[in-house]
């Protein structure tokens, strides 16, 4: 079952999005402890709107546990969540390393789909298929986008199945990126 994350579902959002981000090398999650960097991102889903503040987030229920989960917001408004960051009450050693993410993903004129993720134990159900197309269906006046690892064949397969078509590539992070669309 979809449905709109809950403050309660933060711990189960933390773990995903840490997978994520753990995909991605930032730099926090290279160098600080797991549990340290999963607190602050439990924090950012409730105490600020940051771009993983739960009302962003559509998760994905099997037998009332988190499968998986979405976060989407409006490109526009990408780098004032992540200032958001700053206010969180966060440890030093944390907030020396600055905003995890402070380069400009979206354009402007995107609504952003930053994450797709599913736990381990649910991959393979068709989960996250369910997930982009619940969102996308969910307002079909906007152009959605996301960014794809060019060494992502399967996702990359998943979002041209549900109708993402390349935009160029962009540089994050040290990774290059297919930027897709659908309009």
């Amino acid at each position: 079952m979809i449905r709109q994350a809950r403050p309660e579902d933060r711990f189960d959002i933390a773990k995903l999005v840490y997978m994520v981000w753990d995909d991605m090398e930032l730099e926090l999650v290279k160098h600080l402890p797991k549990d340290m960097v999963l607190d602050a991102i439990e924090k950012s889903c409730v105490d600020a709107t940051y771009r993983t503040f739960y009302q962003h987030i559509l998760v994905y229920e099997v037998e009332n546990k988190v499968a998986g989960c979405i976060i989407s917001y409006s490109g526009e408004n990408e780098l004032k969540y992540e200032k958001a960051w700053e206010l969180l009450d966060l440890p030093e050693k944390i907030k020396q390393y600055g905003t995890p993410l402070p380069v400009k993903e979206a354009k402007d004129d995107e609504y952003y789909i930053e994450t797709i993720a599913t736990f381990a134990a649910y991959r393979g159900r068709g989960i996250a298929t369910k997930l982009l197309t619940s969102l996308l269906e969910s307002n079909t006046h906007v152009k959605w986008s996301l960014n794809c690892d060019i060494n992502n064949e399967a996702a990359l397969k998943l979002y041209k199945k549900v109708g993402f078509i390349s935009d160029g590539q962009i540089e994050l992070y040290k990774h290059m990126y297919h930027h897709l669309i659908v309009k």
